[in-house]
């Protein structure tokens, strides 16, 4: 998803590629979520990003971002070792 977005204002990756940020949830929700997903709710996102382990960043420059140490930008392979 964060590879094929045309709109990175949305959600794209941090400059770093260890995390990514959902910029605006409202257009978030409405046009990238029902391409990807079966939900079409924010919090039902989040919930599932919970169960695989992401943790959401509380502190610093990237404060409101999603963390795993197993997705990173451009190591798709990574997420196969993923568990929910």
């Amino acid at each position: 998803m964060l590879e094929n977005v045309e709109d990175t204002s949305t959600v794209s990756w941090l400059s770093h590629g260890r995390a990514f940020l959902v910029r605006r949830p409202t257009e978030f929700t409405s046009k990238i979520m029902p391409r990807y997903f079966r939900q079409t709710k924010l919090t039902s996102f989040q919930r599932q990003l919970n169960l695989y382990g992401f943790r959401r960043l509380t502190q610093g420059a990237d404060s409101g971002a999603y963390y795993h140490e197993l997705f990173l930008k451009g190591r798709p392979q990574l997420c196969l070792r993923m568990q929910r």
